[in-house]
């Protein structure tokens, strides 16, 4: 039987899931206003610089053992890389081929500019290449001297396979002359370990050949040695390029590429960023989101969750069992506005 005193109780409980409901959609439409505000956050600014020379279209990295080349993996750990960053990070975008690198975007915002940026990855092409040759160590250095002209509190990653093409003369190789650490960032490896073939690709990337060993350049275009001509011509080199006559090794694999680890270290340590091996996408995310990579800057920040979360929670309480409810509203909510009102 209803008594006045059930009655006013069923009535209190609805009236508390009514009041629920109803702060749950008013948050909800809140939300559809996309609040902003802003507040200081750690953000993440980062150049990033893609190898786009012949040797990264090599197909021997695999994902869900699909194999496919070393520069799409790249794009794809870059396109991935770009998700994971915070809204009021920058970005911009540089390739390297020859003994340059060239900036095709300046710094952009990841949020108001995503789509662009990840259409001008996505639209990276091995034949936006300049030239032929890949001189990494110049391609890394232009790549750090330029990293602070777009910002100070840029970070570089630079991506390649360390394929030295032709090899580099030692004694002509160029020092670094800036302050190791002075850039931030990190150098990323990518590519198998066992040298594979350098593909040729038709206009539609399909594999149309291999370069051959007589193709390849097999020495250094320029520097002297500093033995006489005499001396060279018995070992059989040619004195104005890197001397090739006495490493067969190195005559007999130039058509091959692999990934050059111990190339990239050095070259890691000698400027003082940090090496790391593309091994799966998200390397290269938790690098650039790594908090030792952050900068702290007023930005604006989307304040949805602060009304969304609370909403969902406001949602569920009402779906509670009348019973459960009533404890609930006895036990914690009753005696919580009771504490305010004393």
């Amino acid at each position: 039987m209803n008594t006045p005193m059930n009655f006013g109780r069923k009535l209190s409980q609805l009236d508390w899931r009514g009041r629920l409901l109803l702060i749950a959609i008013i948050l909800l439409t809140i939300c559809l206003f996309n609040p902003q505000a802003n507040l200081p956050k750690r953000v993440f600014d980062w150049f990033i610089v893609l190898d786009i020379t012949q040797s990264m279209n090599v197909r021997d990295v695999a994902e869900h053992e699909k194999a496919m080349s070393r520069l799409a993996y790249s794009k794809r750990a870059i396109r991935e890389s770009l998700k994971s960053l915070p809204c009021g990070s920058r970005v911009a975008i540089g390739l390297f081929t020859e003994r340059d690198t060239t900036t095709i975007t300046y710094p952009m915002e990841v949020c108001e500019h995503f789509g662009a940026l990840d259409e001008t990855v996505a639209h990276i092409d091995w034949r936006m290449a300049w030239a032929a040759d890949s001189f990494i160590i110049n391609g890394l250095f232009s790549s750090i001297a330029q990293t602070p002209k777009l910002d100070k509190n840029m970070r570089l990653a630079f991506i390649s396979d360390g394929h030295q093409a032709p090899p580099i003369n030692p004694d002509y190789a160029p020092k670094f002359e800036g302050k190791a650490g002075a850039v931030n960032g990190g150098v990323f490896g990518v590519g198998g370990e066992t040298p594979s073939r350098i593909p040729k690709l038709d206009e539609d990337d399909n594999i149309s050949g291999y370069w051959e060993l007589e193709e390849a350049m097999r020495y250094a275009t320029f520097g002297v040695s500093k033995k006489t001509q005499s001396a060279l011509e018995m070992e059989n080199q040619h004195g104005r390029n890197a001397p090739f006559g006495s490493n067969p090794a190195e005559k007999t694999n130039a058509h091959l590429s692999a990934l050059d680890e111990n190339n990239l270290k050095e070259l890691a340590k000698v400027t003082g960023l940090n090496y790391l091996r593309l091994s799966n996408t998200n390397t290269m995310s938790d690098m650039l989101t790594s908090n030792k990579m952050a900068t702290w800057r007023i930005s604006k920040t989307d304040l949805r969750a602060l009304f969304a979360i609370p909403s969902m929670f406001l949602v569920m309480l009402f779906f509670v069992p009348s019973y459960f409810f009533q404890q609930l509203y006895t036990q914690y909510i009753q005696p919580f506005f009771k504490r305010k009102t004393l």
